[in-house]
């Protein structure tokens, strides 16, 4: 099951790169790139890999893409049909993209060997490693928590400065506007607060 589920976010993903270079409207164009973010980490996922996919994902789609997503909308951009100009690139573009996966079926086809019938077969089983097995996320956690904590408590203190040092500068103090001062109305009495005025 999990190699159908691996060729199928890797089918997703390919049909949404294709789909980000051929789409007119740029906004769509954002949406499939978050679709191809979401497939590979989709496929990472498959291959027991728990924190690349995590990072593509908070990274790459929490930040980037939206961020280009709202760059475009915010942008003024007229969508444009397609001229010819998109169609007289389709054969360099076809040459290239035939290069690229004649040399990945070339690379792929010498990395597998066919093994032969003489060769012996281990099969022994480590049940250690089974039983005691660690996750790429829990092996992550261990290091960062015990060897290299005062480096995480270190980048901890940098992101806080950096987040109070973003607030102080977007910050503008005004004199002349008139603040409120809830406690000190509340203070007063009618002797300072009722007085005769004289011409």
């Amino acid at each position: 099951m999990p190699n159908y589920l691996f060729y199928i976010f890797a089918g997703i993903s390919i049909i949404a790169a294709l789909m980000v270079i051929t789409v007119v409207n740029p906004v769509h164009s954002v949406l499939f790139l978050v679709l191809v973010f979401l497939s590979s980490a989709g496929m990472l996922f498959v291959l027991q890999l728990e924190f690349i996919p995590l990072t593509f994902i908070i990274v790459y789609v929490g930040a980037i893409a939206i961020l280009f997503l709202f760059v475009v909308m915010m942008l003024d951009i007229k969508v444009t049909s397609k001229s010819n100009d998109f169609f007289k690139y389709i054969p360099v573009g076809g040459l290239v993209g035939s290069l690229f996966i004649f040399e990945i079926f070339n690379t792929l086809s010498k990395s597998f060997v066919i093994p032969k019938s003489t060769m012996l077969v281990d099969n022994f089983v480590s049940w250690v490693s089974t039983v005691d097995k660690v996750t790429n996320l829990e092996a992550l956690g261990q290091l960062l928590y015990t060897y290299y904590f005062i480096y995480f408590l270190i980048a901890g203190i940098i992101l806080l400065v950096a987040m109070v040092g973003a607030i102080v500068l977007t910050l503008q103090f005004n004199k002349t506007v008139k603040n409120q001062l809830i406690f000190r109305q509340l203070s007063r009495s009618a002797d300072s607060a009722v007085f005769l005025a004289r011409n």
